[in-house]
């Protein structure tokens, strides 16, 4: 529903010429949304599991669901009050929202035939990505001013690492089940 009224509000804009204020609330409204309703979703994949995996789906679950209120207050109030302090909270949210929405997205692809390598590197994905949005939340939370550029490329640096873990699972885990195809008899 939320990339229909995108949609709609776009097509308004092209046909009408422009954006006003209430339309591009409206797109940002439903963009806000649609993408925390997303994580929501990711969040519901593992929120099924048991232990661990439930928490952490439960955990994406509800903060998708305050990331989303509180974008929908920044949209809406944006001009009667200071609105920085919210930002910034909602870029907190934010950052650790894509790290929980991630981890779901990992735990859910997780076999139990999975070997040790590509359970070690799900391990590192994950990991790797909380460092990254513990930093970006960090400098949310606590940054002024100009940020040093080391803090960048660290930044940078465990982001692509993330990355590079992430696409690799998919990659180790088909080799691996290649290796074990290999070893069965005709």
């Amino acid at each position: 529903m939320c990339l229909c009224a995108c949609a709609t509000v776009a097509i308004w804009a092209l046909i009408t010429g422009g954006f006003d204020e209430t339309g591009a609330r409206v797109l940002a409204s439903a963009i806000a949304v649609a993408l925390c309703t997303l994580a929501g979703l990711a969040g519901a994949m593992v929120a099924e599991q048991r232990g661990g995996q439930r928490v952490i789906g439960q955990t994406t679950i509800g903060l998708a669901a305050v990331e989303a209120g509180l974008a929908l207050v920044g949209i809406w109030s944006v001009g009667e009050y200071d609105a920085g302090d919210l930002w910034r909270v909602l870029g907190v949210g934010g950052a650790l929202l894509v790290a929980l929405t991630h981890t779901c997205l990992m735990l859910a692809r997780q076999r139990a035939s999975d070997t040790w390598a590509v359970k070690n590197l799900v391990v590192a994905a994950i990991a790797l990505a909380f460092a990254a949005a513990i930093m970006t939340a960090g400098l949310f939370a606590f940054a002024t001013g100009t940020v040093d550029p080391t803090v960048w490329r660290l930044l940078g640096v465990l982001v692509v690492l993330a990355v590079l873990a992430t696409l690799l699972c998919p990659l180790l885990r088909r080799i691996s089940r290649g290796r074990d195809r290999e070893g069965e008899s005709p």
